[in-house]
């Protein structure tokens, strides 16, 4: 069979490889193969793409030696892909899945046709108002459980810190001067101050509690002593029973901050607690997904290899 998009490999110098394979791929388009050519085991290169394309491929061994190497690498089309795997291929998705309300940070792994029923549109969407990303920021396949928590901690708790006062505040000046002719502020304000004491209670257990029991076992991996695994499983249904009621709340401010637009007529300090009140559901939509999806992932992930590690050992 003849492939549209072959490479040989033997007539590329070595230091090129790489990178020129990678380049080549990340230009195809879903379903669409390239062929791989060469005078060498193409294995390392699979570890490679198991690290920068995680699960946006398959691999497929034509031939192995001794006189060539040929292999054919297919980019996997789209609708197989879970949400993590679109999130790590281009984080500007998220912004499509927050205008279509897709709750992307509870539902990882699941594949987007799973949770929406016109799956196309959201597909082109995807193709028409983002474009790829050269560089990807959050690189989280190769973040270790004691950095990912760091990185939550460090990004996401100090901004719900630095972010609930100044919301509080904008409340209580609106409140003062705007309660009379809007009375859905103080409703606002009594939901939101039981939200920030639930959100704080969260906090709190993660970073005393659950947070500290995630770095205890990733050093008790690397120290290759076995730890009791019940409380990890435990801790992490925990946290996800929290971010669905996290969730919950969130959306019941939505609504009654009419889905973040400013009553007509309104006074300039209503766009702006909005807009603020945006950003603070956004980032905590993110927040979530990196604790769900990528966090309790990496700790479930070592628990499985630990015991696969003690049932060989």
């Amino acid at each position: 069979m003849k492939y549209k998009n072959s490479l040989d490999v033997r007539t590329i110098e070595k230091p090129y490889r790489k990178t020129l394979i990678l380049n080549l791929f990340e230009k195809l388009e879903d379903g669409e193969q390239l062929e791989l050519i060469s005078d060498h085991s193409l294995m390392p290169l699979k570890k490679l793409f198991e690290i920068e394309n995680q699960g946006f491929f398959d691999w497929e061994e034509l031939e192995s030696g001794p006189n060539a190497w040929r292999i054919v690498i297919t980019r996997k089309d789209t609708f197989d892909l879970t949400i993590n795997e679109l999130i790590r291929q281009n984080p500007l998705v998220i912004n499509i899945f927050e205008e279509e309300g897709i709750p992307y940070y509870r539902h990882g792994f699941k594949r987007l046709k799973e949770l929406v029923e016109d799956v196309r549109s959201i597909y082109q969407k995807m193709k028409q108002g983002t474009t790829m990303m050269v560089v990807n920021p959050l690189r989280t396949e190769v973040w270790s459980i004691s950095f990912t928590i760091d990185y939550i901690i460090n990004n996401h708790h100090t901004y719900i810190k630095k972010a609930i006062p100044e919301l509080d505040r904008l409340l209580d000046l609106l409140i003062s001067v705007h309660s009379a002719t809007h009375p859905q502020l103080p409703m606002i304000k009594e939901t939101f101050k039981q939200f920030q004491a639930d959100l704080k209670e969260h906090v709190r257990d993660e970073e005393e509690i659950v947070f500290p029991s995630f770095k205890e076992f990733e050093k008790s991996i690397k120290g290759k002593s076995v730890k009791a695994m019940k409380e990890l499983y435990d801790s992490i249904n925990w946290m996800e029973e929290d971010h669905i009621l996290t969730g919950t709340s969130l959306k019941t401010l939505r609504n009654l901050c009419n889905n973040y637009m400013a009553p007509a007529g309104s006074s300039p300090g209503f766009k702006l607690l909005f807009d603020e009140m945006r950003k603070f559901e956004l980032d905590m939509h993110f927040h979530m997904h990196l604790e769900n999806n990528v966090l309790f992932s990496k700790v479930l992930d070592a628990i499985r290899h630990l015991k696969a590690a003690n049932a060989t050992g």
